[in-house]
């Protein structure tokens, strides 16, 4: 089965991208899947050494995405940015991109605002992927 943009999406978006600690998401050329391997749990797949590492949206302990919050919510009124810079520092900046619903800081106007910025983002890492995966594994064109 060929890897859709949509397999693509769930692994970048899920993928702790840190092999050593919680494990990183990557594709085997040789069986054209996407799997999971860490230290503690090594795939087979990586015995063959015919993979590459998937990126990932928000790797462990990189605090991308909330720079990235935090710098996106700067386009919102002073009053609204104090607000979620409060909420953020109380309960944490993960909880204060989600939805007030779900106990995050966000109405749903701002959510969907922040939600076009995490997709386009996605949509990048996404595409990186796909290039990487039509190219196949290094060394696998002739250099003419």
């Amino acid at each position: 089965m060929a890897i859709t943009d949509r397999m693509l999406i769930g692994a970048i978006a899920s993928n702790p991208g840190d092999y050593n600690k919680a494990g990183q998401a990557r594709y085997c050329f040789k069986t054209q899947k996407i799997y999971f391997s860490s230290v503690k749990e090594p795939a087979p797949e990586d015995a063959n050494n015919n993979y590459f590492d998937l990126p990932s949206l928000s790797p462990d302990n990189s605090k991308k995405l909330v720079t990235a919050f935090q710098r996106f919510i700067k386009r919102w009124p002073e009053a609204r940015q104090a607000e979620i810079e409060r909420f953020g520092m109380r309960k944490g900046w993960e909880l204060a991109m989600e939805l007030h619903y779900g106990g995050g800081a966000l109405t749903d106007a701002e959510s969907a605002e922040w939600r076009q910025i995490v997709e386009g983002r996605l949509m990048q890492l996404v595409a990186e992927a796909r290039k990487q995966i039509e190219a196949g594994p290094p060394g696998s064109k002739d250099a003419t």
